[in-house]
């Protein structure tokens, strides 16, 4: 790393020794995947986490998390073990209120603190609720491709670890007791389904999300495998041409390549079948083509661990968010960072685009932080730029993507000439980007830029495979992220084939595990050296699968003995409920309602139809029965649903904002609250002139 100041001592590799958090103390009361991922993100900034001591007579900690997504957990001297499963959500909000003495967390399926506090959940209900599923329904006659492991629930525990420091930085500041209530359901659609939300809200036409891609976009069968192409731009789509010459010679653009998919994917087909999956990614990667291996997990271990990346994975186990840190020490502090620095005087500067760095930088400014959004009048954001627009009107300022993804900034322009960049890094604190490594040298962004500044500097760099290693000039889109990670190897379709996730989970995991980067370090006593993180989403969305490695996918879908996870449709209607069959007692309770004895569950995610009844007419009428009985479930709902859900909506996590070119429009917020306080307001994307 190119550091310029002649003072500063560099540090690499020291992502397993960060000591942001040392002295803070945690407690934690649940077990499920959401838990595990949220103590161990605390740990690896530095925080002693321990469980199961009585929070009512043992020593004060900073932080109790509880985890009430699968079960009631036992909580010493507040629900013993003869009664921690019966007891409601009132009771339990009122025993928090008199026993917290800090920042309390509770993490439930829809919220502790509104009409479904006592629901239980699982994996599958938490997806299915939160619209993962119903964006990967791909047919109407099928259900949704149910994704691979824990990945819904580790989504949920890294936010719940970010809300607990969001918790932490206001209870510092205010010195009241404060409890966060964090719902599973609204972090993924704030997350999964942010691009799908912000096209429903804005009333943009056509679909949102992924199936707005052209062709090529998809796997393509390799000699040895298959690799993963999406082309979404001209000068990609040129280099895709070179490459397959003279195959696509006559299509000369993008767009005419999307009116014409058959044949590009044809010319795709023919090329790349004699070819080995890393040559067809070599070739592509060097014309300009975002193309990617489709690996499995464990492939993909091996592959980082070849690289020479030290980021936290070794073999069988990896950190919660694996980077590459580099400390630079002989910083000279301001006196307000000579101590925690108080969010609301946190400096934040946003020079990145699409989706990863917006969104998590629009958390940090909904949660007080002073987040400003830069931009370069020549090269635009693409989202504000193509949209889609709200309501199909074509404008900079109309954008439901952009304004979805960047509330809660200001705006700056900045030049980038010959002459260099008008950047001024000194306003920062914080700079969080995603762009190519040319780019963020021209504009001075780059971790050495940014490290080099003679006042202590967090500089957070995100992209598909890391700045350092071997492929650090790759181009890349979600999708490919997803190919290369081990997620689409690890995934099946309800047909059995390998088939990609319908929601960009490693760009907006990526948002989440920013926040936890900035708050973290925001948090350490002291400031007086810069740190530069460098994130891969590969290796952030693997390290979410480390329990699939050596796992074959058969394995990993294969229902339990008893039970299992089911879509359930009655009267073969389009309506779909998601239900966890924990036990014999689940599966009983079910067939009593419905009146009948279900088939052999098989398979993770198997589709049953149901008979209508007298009492049950409805998917939404199982839904309601169910969940008042302790089982869990949930429907699967899309973005549009979810945009009119009047449940949803009396949460507070869709908010309405205001701005010159839109008037009043909704956007979807935090993913949690502080009980007994307002949310704070969030307001409208920065505009153009």
């Amino acid at each position: 790393m190119d550091v310029r100041t002649s003072t500063a001592t560099v540090t690499t590799d020291s992502v397993e020794t960060i000591t942001w958090l040392h002295g803070v103390t945690v407690q934690c009361y649940g077990t499920s995947a959401a838990m595990r991922a949220a103590e161990a993100t605390l740990r690896q900034f530095g925080a002693t986490v321990g469980a199961g001591e009585d929070p009512t007579t043992g020593p004060d900690v900073d932080i109790v998390l509880v985890d009430r997504i699968e079960t009631a957990p036992v909580i010493p001297g507040l629900f013993p073990p003869d009664a921690h499963d019966t007891h409601q959500a009132e009771d339990y909000l009122a025993r928090v209120q008199r026993t917290n003495r800090s920042v309390w967390v509770t993490v439930s399926s829809f919220g502790i603190d509104g009409d479904r506090g006592n629901a239980r959940g699982s994996e599958l209900t938490v997806e299915a609720s939160g619209g993962f599923l119903a964006h990967a329904r791909f047919d109407a006659a099928l259900p949704p491709t149910v994704t691979p492991g824990h990945l819904g629930l580790r989504m949920v525990g890294i936010a719940f670890a970010v809300a607990a420091l969001h918790g932490l930085h206001t209870f510092r500041r205010d010195r009241e007791p404060l409890h966060v209530d964090v719902s599973a359901q609204a972090v993924l659609v704030s997350t999964g389904l942010a691009l799908e939300m912000g096209h429903v809200l804005a009333d943009c036409p056509g679909g949102g999300g992924s199936i707005r891609y052209g062709a090529p976009t998809g796997f393509f069968q390799c000699e040895d495998g298959h690799v993963y192409v999406c082309v979404l731009e001209q000068h990609q789509w040129e280099g895709l041409c070179n490459a397959l010459a003279p195959r696509l010679d006559s299509i000369p653009t993008l767009e005419e390549g999307r009116d014409r998919p058959d044949e590009v994917n044809a010319a795709m087909t023919n090329w790349v079948r004699d070819k080995l999956a890393a040559e067809a990614e070599k070739i592509l990667q060097s014309a300009g083509v975002p193309c990617t291996s489709v690996n499995s997990v464990s492939t993909f271990i091996n592959r980082t661990l070849d690289s020479g990346r030290c980021s936290g994975f070794h073999a069988g186990t990896a950190l919660p968010l694996p980077a590459v840190v580099t400390d630079v020490a002989g910083k000279v502090s301001e006196p307000r960072m000579q101590t925690v620095i108080d969010l609301k005087d946190l400096r934040v500067l946003d020079a990145g685009n699409v989706l990863a760095v917006p969104l998590g930088a629009a958390w940090l400014g909904a949660m007080g932080a002073r987040v400003t959004k830069m931009e370069d009048p020549q090269r635009l954001d693409v989202y504000r730029r193509r949209g889609p627009f709200a309501p199909g009107e074509p404008d900079l300022n109309r954008s439901g993507y952009f304004n979805h993804i960047n509330y809660s900034k200001t705006g700056m322009d900045i030049t980038v000439d010959e002459q260099g960049s008008s950047l001024d890094l000194t306003k920062f604190d914080v700079v969080i980007q995603n762009v190519t490594k040319r780019r963020a040298s021209s504009v001075g962004i780059d971790a050495a830029s940014v490290t080099a500044e003679p006042t202590p500097k967090l500089s957070l760099t995100s992209s598909g495979f890391g700045r350092v290693g071997p492929w650090a000039d790759y181009r890349a889109y979600g999708h490919n992220v997803h190919a290369f990670s081990g997620v689409t190897a690890s995934t099946r379709n309800p047909l059995n084939d390998m088939a990609d996730m319908g929601v960009p989970v490693a760009d907006v995991l990526t948002s989440v595990a920013l926040n936890a980067w900035v708050l973290a370090w925001a948090l350490a006593p002291t400031h007086d050296a810069s740190a530069a993180v460098d994130i891969s989403m590969a290796e952030l969305i693997a390290a979410q699968l480390i329990e699939l490695d050596g796992v074959s996918v058969e394995d990993a879908y294969r229902a339990p003995a008893v039970g299992g996870d089911v879509f359930v449709r009655i009267d073969g209607g389009h309506d779909l409920a998601a239900v966890s069959l924990r036990d014999r007692a689940d599966v009983e309770q079910l067939e009593a309602i419905v009146g009948e004895q279900l088939p052999a569950i098989t398979r993770r995610g198997q589709l049953i139809d149901l008979d209508p009844t007298d009492d049950i007419g409805s998917v939404a009428d199982l839904d309601d029965r169910l969940r008042a009985l302790g089982v869990p479930a949930a429907l699967v709902l899309s973005a549009r649903d979810l945009a009119t859900d009047s449940f949803l909506r009396s949460t507070g996590l869709i908010q309405s904002v205001r701005s010159s070119a839109m008037g009043k429009y909704d956007v979807v917020g935090l993913p949690w609250s502080f009980v007994g306080r307002d949310r704070e307001a969030v307001f409208a994307a920065p505009e153009r002139p």
